[in-house]
């Protein structure tokens, strides 16, 4: 069951990749726009102007960021079961107690911190 398991895992962290990797051109053509916003908007005919722009990177840093904390921690995890860290209920919840940190530390520094 466990191979299964990791097999689905695999799979959606793949999936995840592309998906994260779709979404980061796109914060970094929008963080582009809200700086050069005249080559920006010229390129995408105009819908990119440089208040959009800006309004889109900021709504999608946290976006981002968490997809990017997902994918690291499905890679940690098979990092640590490869050196030999035994699969099981403690490894997924200091996966998942990590990951939710470094999220929840992305989402303070972006919205709290002044």
């Amino acid at each position: 069951m466990e191979k299964k398991r990791d097999s689905t895992l695999a799979r959606f962290n793949r999936i995840l990749i592309w998906f994260t990797f779709v979404l980061f051109v796109f914060f970094v053509i929008c963080g582009f726009g809200s700086t050069n916003w005249l080559l920006v908007s010229a390129l995408t005919g105009g819908i990119l102007n440089q208040a959009l722009s800006l309004y889109l990177h900021r709504i999608l840093a946290v976006p981002v960021l968490a997809l990017l904390v997902i994918h690291g921690m499905i890679g940690l995890r098979f990092n640590l079961i490869s050196w030999g860290v035994k699969e099981g209920k403690f490894l997924n919840a200091f996966i998942i107690t990590l990951g939710s940190f470094f999220v929840a530390l992305f989402i303070i520094l972006e919205y709290v911190m002044i």
